[in-house]
């Protein structure tokens, strides 16, 4: 009893953040979390315990060649016990990455303790709790691992931050605790320089040299065990990429300083083509900074405040190979970063405001309150990020989930518009011309796939290139069609073969299409497909012909 008085309001803390999250309870599964958590391949059965450890984190799920350079088996231990106790519960499962981020404000709290007491420890895990740039870690299941990390991290950090008791069994628990966050996920790996960090804050000198050694054995180990299962050597970007996060530096440094003030729109991800200019952040950028002058300027303990901010420097730097690798940026980067944060802010306070904790947190949880219901379904997320900061890149999301739900005529103007921007976000190059078929608007499937592969830049190695063709042929330029399928640089593939089958059908080559119909897995559909070709073509001879053929092949060989 005399411990929660001692800590009462870290305990009234982590009541307000349960009440503040709760109505993500009510809430589906979204983005990431369909792939990773209701159609992953492996966490269906706990039985699956050694593929855990042995293949990339996106290799796991339908897309099993996907290669993501994630290594990160707790993270699929923890949705593996979701579905074996729960199923696939969208509530439960929230509520466990709920507790995780609990956790996590707890042992940040106990490390800001250690250092400048209790009331400034509420102050500083209050804004690590509470900011709305944490929704998207508690939103979205898939990215759980972030606060499973920063919880475990935290703990390994409290375990040898007591210099005076530096023992080998301190070391070998922050050693475990670390290991077990850097199998939740990578942004881990920087912690030893964090405590290096406080320690020069301390002491002007790094601490006694057995804390630090169970963290870089757990290091050492983590990165033995990805490179003996081949998961990431990491994924090294190209120097394209390099110049593209030099090109967009001050964007990128803008928009997250501006986000930390002043986190609105929250959105599911943005990508690094598309970010605002400088002017339409620079304002809340501009109050970040002077913040951050502030605190080194007239900070109680100025040493823990730079401390803190290269706490989360640290933090934020591994994030940026997802930038680096995929061009995205997203809030859930800053989770780590916030806690850095909330450190200095604790170190810069000289006393402690009784109006700043709960000021802070009513804002806090209000602008929390009205995005958590953006997050219903992926539909829903993408629907208002689109609507809030509309980008090519929010276009082709919104429209491939609306091509899912079947709503085509408003996913192929979605489509499009993410092919018209500067530049064109050129992954919706696999869908558009698909799409358009789908509507049955055949015609303009031809118009848009020779548009995009001829002005917007997409790969004619890609499926566009077949539905492209497929296009062609429906509209009768069969010749077009033929020669765009063999033109592609890695030859027909998928529906492809259905066209240059249709051609070798009109011919009457049908010694052609039956060898062509072999790299077909059934070979019935694939005559029954290349027939309903040639009949929405126009091609009703050429169809009629074909159909005699093989039910006269049928007939013979079904004769005594």
């Amino acid at each position: 009893m005399q411990l929660l008085r001692r800590h009462r309001w870290l305990v009234v803390l982590l009541l307000v953040t349960t009440l503040a999250f709760a109505r993500l309870w009510w809430v589906s599964f979204s983005w990431d979390d369909e792939a990773l958590v209701v159609d992953n391949r492996v966490t269906g059965s706990l039985a699956n315990f050694r593929d855990f450890f042995t293949r990339d984190l996106w290799g796991t799920t339908k897309i099993s060649t996907l290669k993501s350079g994630y290594y990160r088996p707790l993270m699929l231990i923890s949705l593996a016990l979701d579905r074996a106790v729960f199923g696939i519960s969208s509530a439960q499962a929230h509520i466990h990455s709920l507790l995780w981020h609990l956790l996590a404000v707890g042992a940040l709290y106990a490390v800001i303790a250690r250092l400048f007491g209790s009331s400034l420890a509420v102050v500083g895990a209050a804004l690590f709790a509470l900011h709305p740039v944490q929704v998207e870690v508690l939103a979205l299941v898939a990215a759980r691992n972030d606060s499973m990390a920063a919880a475990l991290s935290f703990l390994a950090l409290y375990a040898v931050l007591d210099a005076e008791d530096a023992s080998i069994r301190r070391s070998v628990v922050a050693g475990v605790l670390l290991w077990l966050a850097l199998l939740s996920k990578e942004s881990a790996v920087l912690m030893p320089l964090v405590l290096f960090g406080l320690d020069l804050a301390r002491f002007r000198r790094p601490g006694p040299w057995i804390r630090y050694v169970g963290l870089a054995l757990a290091i050492a180990i983590y990165l033995g065990m990805r490179l003996a299962v081949d998961v990431g050597g990491a994924l090294v970007p190209d120097k394209g990429n390099w110049l593209l996060i030099g090109r967009h530096g001050a964007e990128i440094a803008s928009l997250y300083a501006s986000l930390l003030v002043w986190p609105w729109p929250l959105t599911p991800a943005r990508f690094v083509h598309y970010l605002p200019p400088v002017h339409q952040t620079i304002a809340g950028a501009l109050v970040f900074f002077a913040l951050v002058g502030w605190a080194l300027w007239r900070g109680r303990e100025r040493v823990f405040v730079l401390a803190g901010l290269a706490w989360a420097f640290a933090a934020f730097v591994p994030s940026l190979a997802a930038t680096l690798d995929k061009g995205l940026l997203g809030e859930r980067y800053l989770y780590l970063p916030v806690a850095g944060l909330g450190l200095a802010l604790a170190a810069a306070l000289r006393s402690v405001p009784r109006w700043l904790v709960p000021v802070g947190a009513v804002v806090a949880i209000a602008i929390i309150e009205v995005r958590l219901p953006d997050w219903q379904d992926s539909r829903t997320v993408w629907t208002k990020a689109h609507l809030v900061a509309p980008t090519p890149f929010t276009a082709a999301g919104l429209g491939w989930y609306l091509h899912r739900d079947g709503d085509l005529d408003h996913a192929n103007v979605l489509l499009v518009e993410a092919l018209e921007g500067e530049p064109p976000y050129t992954d919706a190059c696999e869908l558009v011309v698909r799409s358009f078929l789908e509507a049955h608007r055949i015609a303009e499937a031809a118009a848009i796939g020779h548009w995009a592969l001829e002005h917007r830049g997409c790969n004619p190695d890609g499926l566009i290139t077949q539905d492209y063709a497929m296009a062609l042929a429906g509209t009768g330029r069969w010749d077009d069609a033929v020669r765009v399928v063999r033109n592609r640089p890695m030859g027909p593939v998928g529906n492809g073969l259905l066209v240059v089958g249709g051609g070798y059908a009109r011919q009457g080559n049908l010694k052609a299409l039956d060898q062509l119909s072999q790299k077909w897995n059934d070979r019935g559909e694939y005559f029954d497909r290349v027939i309903k070709l040639l009949r929405v073509s126009g091609e009703t001879a050429a169809a009629d012909r074909l159909a005699r053929a093989l039910a006269a092949a049928k007939d013979q060989h079904a004769s005594p």
